[in-house]
């Protein structure tokens, strides 16, 4: 049964800005798992692209979930991975969650559905 469904879009450019002008973005976004893997990435266009795309989604799951971001959950406490295919996924005890991240040169969008 569905729980709920989440979509979420931004400008790329828009994360790119507040990138450069905030320290702690990416403490505040990124799970520790995250962070490691934007550390890696050696382009900074990638990087950006990658904080979008993690924003997005992490923005659907939360309303997805019907709770909004910062009410009973952080940014930095979801942790988007990626599974041995590559898949996007987010783990939520209870709950089946399907994401779907996309990008243009322009934009992130995702997409979660949260199962019962």
């Amino acid at each position: 049964m569905i729980h709920g469904v989440g979509v979420d879009l931004i400008e790329i450019d828009r994360i790119k800005k507040i990138y450069q002008r905030q320290d702690k973005l990416i403490e505040r976004v990124l799970s520790i798992n995250e962070q490691k893997r934007f550390n890696q990435f050696n382009n900074e266009a990638r990087k950006i692209e990658f904080l979008a795309g993690r924003f997005t989604c992490k923005e659907a799951f939360s309303k997805a979930l019907g709770t909004g971001l910062g009410k009973s959950i952080a940014l930095n406490e979801i942790d988007c991975f990626n599974d041995e295919r590559g898949k996007p996924c987010i783990h939520y005890d209870g709950f089946k969650v399907h994401v779907s991240i996309s990008h243009t040169e322009h934009y992130a969008m995702s997409q979660v559905i949260i199962e019962k």
